[in-house]
């Protein structure tokens, strides 16, 4: 039976990584990568299929997934990379107090990192409906968690995150009601060296701060190794269970 993947914001960064990580498997058949500007995936492997996606626009979400579908039966393992921080050309940065809040900004990061990728999904439909083994995994963070927060702060990339995790919970117990064969985990990537993290690095430990070729493997590994009793769960890069 032909296995098919599906990676959001696979042009770039630790998706691109994640997209080389999963040919080199060799365990797909199809590899469908989106990206806003997918013109700039540079890819001759006659497995990659390369699809326009924003997930910032409703018709652009509806677009991609007639064309995922007009390609692909269903899909196997799912991808989902999205992530903001921080925007300098929107003036959005991390927040340090509740008076640093704005609506907009709130709007912007919630759009990105919590309606987009569950919206996508969605759109999907029948192509994660099935009763097919299926992973389902979205890139979440370890400040998403309410009982590990010793710190405050950084309230709408928290927030964002938290109400992710919970749409992951919920998607989760959705799936498994038809199929017992489904995987809907958050995962945790560590701190990558990527323009998302760059402002922030200087007080991780050098050997904490991954590549994108390191992440990628180590969140490789951990798709690698889940079962269906996991699924629901926010999982760190090492595999360990993240505190909801």
């Amino acid at each position: 039976m032909t296995q098919s993947a599906l990676i959001q914001g696979g042009s770039g960064g630790l998706g691109r990584a994640l997209v080389n990580r999963i040919l080199q498997s060799n365990q797909f058949d199809q590899v469908v990568v989106t990206g806003r500007d997918i013109q700039t995936f540079d890819s001759r492997d006659p497995r990659i299929i390369p699809i326009e996606l924003d997930l910032l626009s409703d018709q652009s979400v509806v677009d991609a997934s007639t064309a995922v579908a007009s390609q692909i039966d269903r899909l196997n393992l799912v991808v989902t990379t999205a992530g903001i921080l921080q925007d300098e050309s929107l003036g959005l940065k991390p927040e340090k107090k509740l008076a640093d809040l704005s609506r907009s900004n709130l709007q912007t990061v919630f759009s990105v990192n919590c309606f987009g990728p569950f919206l996508w999904y969605a759109a999907l439909g029948r192509l994660i409906r099935h009763r097919e083994p299926i992973t389902i995994a979205t890139l979440s963070a370890r400040v998403a968690s309410i009982g590990d927060n010793r710190l405050g702060g950084w309230h709408s990339y928290r927030a964002s995150k938290t109400a992710q995790n919970m749409l992951t919970k919920n998607l989760s117990l959705e799936l498994s009601r038809t199929n017992p064969h489904a995987i809907v985990v958050g995962l945790h990537p560590g701190t990558v060296d990527t323009d998302l993290s760059k402002p922030f690095q200087a007080g991780v430990d050098p050997d904490r701060l991954f590549t994108t070729e390191q992440s990628a493997g180590y969140l490789w590994d951990v798709l690698s190794e889940l079962t269906p009793e996991r699924t629901g769960e926010v999982i760190a890069w090492d595999g360990q269970t993240i505190t909801p």
